[in-house]
């Protein structure tokens, strides 16, 4: 029996600026295979993400981010 490890990426999505982006951002990874859970930040603009490697990556979650109009910087 294998078990993947969960793993966690914080990343930077500038264009966050209300309440209203908040819920999108977490909508939007909510629905993405493999995030276990997702929390955002006006105040900061970081993205904290937990997710299974087996499934999704860092790269997959950045390009749903960029889907929902809030692409990440490096």
């Amino acid at each position: 029996m294998t078990t993947s490890a969960t793993e966690h990426a914080t990343l930077l999505a500038p264009d966050i600026s209300c309440g209203h982006c908040v819920s999108t951002v977490q909508e939007a990874l909510g629905k993405h295979a493999g995030v276990t859970s997702a929390m955002a930040s006006v105040e900061t603009k970081f993205v904290d993400v937990d997710f299974d490697p087996a499934v999704t990556s860092v790269e997959k979650i950045s390009a749903t981010l960029k889907e929902a109009g809030y692409p990440v910087k490096a």
